[in-house]
């Protein structure tokens, strides 16, 4: 799992904007995740105006990854996936709030 292209998973089925899949220990630098869909709500301008913690559009207002063993959109089986050598522990999930002065992970 070293080049970037085996880190994150395109189809033509995923949302565009604000969902991702990709390699959990790559973007959280966490070993307790294998294959993570990624959600992510970004600042817009009205953002900006309501929270004065945020400084730009674009700025992460959270992220939450769950642990996953195919892709919810085409259905495609994840390889390497951490989940597949064990499945009782499998299902991690992390949130990160980002909107405060200090983010919190839950």
């Amino acid at each position: 799992m070293d080049s970037l292209s085996n880190l994150i998973h395109r189809c033509e089925e995923m949302p565009s904007d604000g969902v991702s899949i990709c390699w959990g220990p790559a973007r959280f630098g966490s070993e307790d995740l294998g294959w993570c869909l990624v959600i992510e709500r970004v600042a817009t301008e009205d953002d900006l105006q309501e929270n004065q913690y945020l400084e730009e559009v674009g700025d992460t207002i959270w992220t939450t990854a769950v642990e996953i063993k195919c892709c919810p959109y085409c259905g495609v089986g994840l390889t390497d996936a951490r989940s597949v050598m064990s499945s009782e522990d499998f299902g991690y999930f992390i949130h990160i709030d980002s909107s405060g002065w200090l983010g919190r992970r839950c």
